[in-house]
């Protein structure tokens, strides 16, 4: 997300940009919406109304947090420049830095986020309503039953039922096992289409809105919540499911696009080897290709790799030793040494898992820095999860961290 909305933001600035990723990053694990800060505090089962006005005790709590760098003229100036970047085509993303919308998730639970696809954000639950939770026999992980009776047990001011159908026949290799990728594709015909309003038949009489798994297709995706409306009569609302996630999809689809409108060159499959730093400056990186290594040169350098979950940040360990880097420049990370302090003790621990927030240091321009605070290259930015203290897995920020940074480094490149 960091790296790929950096690299749009520059290459519409009219900066000449490569993109160079070993793959297509984390968005196809992720729900598609935009998290800026959804509990504080971060152990907290109470979600934030204004993710704005909880900063402040946020980062009061967390001191070592990177909203502390950015602050809210990027946290705002990054959603911002975000729907910018996707609000064009099917994709409609909505909602405000001021305000959470509260989403149902795939097991029932509720889900604060600060941008969603309108697709999604019509299932805010705060609108009250009688709403029915549509799933699939064939589509593995969607339980309406369960979605509906968790939703019903929080005394939101909602009445939810469930209702599964069989899928009309579709041509993927096991019907019985079909991703929410394949199931997005085939949605896409009218006739598939046409075929499931039937399996519904009368079930949806009495109800406001209805809700179906994040499958309803994806290039065309505005086209069939629009068919499907039309058919039903309804209001209808997706629901985020475990990936491969479809709105993940039709974000990436959207942001490769944008970025190749904007004349950016963009390489994936290729892996960045190393890179080296001489008198503060980045001087080149090498990245791999089928004849070997290949240099590349450049006045600024963006560093998104992820942190542990990603790969962006790397560990080993030999006993109670343990080791905690940077693939790439070598950079210093802030990790504990003693591997066993890595790990609280359970593992959905209230105050999350100490190795999620190791990452490279950075001043307030994003540069890495050693031990005393000093720019190791200042022409290096380390955005997104790669920054220590980027904790996702806390009070719910990773999106609006990768988008915030994003902003203050196109700042700093651009002016």
């Amino acid at each position: 997300m960091s790296g790929l909305t950096t690299a749009c933001q520059l290459a519409q600035a009219r900066q000449k940009v490569l993109l160079i990723a070993h793959g297509i990053g984390a968005l196809l694990l992720a729900s598609g919406c935009i998290d800026v800060l959804g509990f504080q505090p971060a152990d907290s089962r109470k979600p934030v109304k204004n993710p704005l006005n909880s900063l402040d005790s946020f980062l009061k709590e967390r001191p070592d947090h990177p909203y502390h760098y950015v602050g809210r003229k990027h946290i705002e100036a990054g959603l911002e420049a975000f729907q910018r970047l996707t609000n064009h085509d099917s994709l409609d993303y909505q909602g405000s830095v001021e305000r959470n919308w509260l989403l149902p998730s795939a097991i029932g639970a509720l889900r604060p986020t600060c941008l969603a696809p309108a697709s999604l954000a019509n299932g805010d639950l705060s609108r009250g309503g009688r709403m029915l939770i549509v799933g699939f026999k064939e589509l593995r992980d969607f339980y309406p039953a369960l979605i509906s009776q968790n939703l019903n047990a929080q005394d939101l001011g909602i009445q939810t039922d469930a209702l599964t159908i069989t899928l009309p026949p579709i041509p993927v290799a096991d019907d019985m096992n079909v991703t929410p990728i394949e199931l997005a594709h085939v949605f896409e015909r009218p006739n598939f289409r046409a075929n499931v309003v039937k399996a519904i038949g009368r079930h949806h009489k009495n109800y406001d809105r209805i809700g179906f798994p994040a499958v309803l297709g994806i290039q065309h995706h505005a086209e069939v919540i629009a068919d499907l409306e039309k058919q039903l009569g309804k209001r209808i609302f997706e629901i985020s499911t475990l990936p491969p996630s479809v709105p993940g999809r039709r974000l990436f689809d959207v942001l490769r696009q944008t970025f190749g409108q904007a004349e950016g060159r963009l390489i994936i499959g290729s892996k960045v080897v190393d890179g080296v730093i001489e008198k503060g400056q980045v001087r080149q990186i090498h990245f791999e290709t089928a004849n070997g290594l290949k240099p590349v040169t450049g006045k600024n350098y963006v560093l998104a790799t992820g942190g542990i979950y990603g790969g962006g940040i790397q560990s080993d360990s030999d006993g109670a030793v343990g080791r905690v880097w940077e693939p790439i420049f070598d950079l210093p990370v802030e990790a504990d040494q003693n591997r066993h302090n890595w790990f609280a003790t359970g593992f959905l621990d209230s105050k999350g898992q100490p190795f999620a927030g190791y990452g490279v240091k950075v001043n307030d321009k994003l540069n890495p820095v050693n031990d005393s605070g000093n720019a190791l290259a200042e022409n290096l930015y380390i955005a997104g999860a790669t920054i220590a203290g980027a904790d996702w897995t806390r009070g719910r920020t990773g999106d609006g961290v990768a988008l915030a940074t994003a902003s203050a480094i196109v700042e700093q490149i651009v002016g």
